[in-house]
């Protein structure tokens, strides 16, 4: 069960870096969300990496290999 819940968390850190690019670099969903595009593609973005940095960190402390 850990495998799982450990493997999906990176699988919705790509769906966030990847909306974060989209948004980031391209039109979708310009008629939803009109401004401040940018600036929630770098959020989504930079949440990706922190939950990136924060997954690892978990993974390795229940590991025993302490960070």
């Amino acid at each position: 069960m850990n495998k799982i819940r450990y493997y999906s968390n990176f699988v919705m850190i790509a769906v966030y870096l990847g909306l974060g690019l989209l948004f980031f670099f391209t039109n979708i969903a310009e008629e939803t969300v009109p401004s401040y595009r940018k600036e929630l593609g770098a959020t989504m973005m930079i949440y990706a990496v922190v939950r990136t940095f924060l997954v690892i960190r978990k993974h390795k402390r229940d590991n025993g290999n302490e960070f």
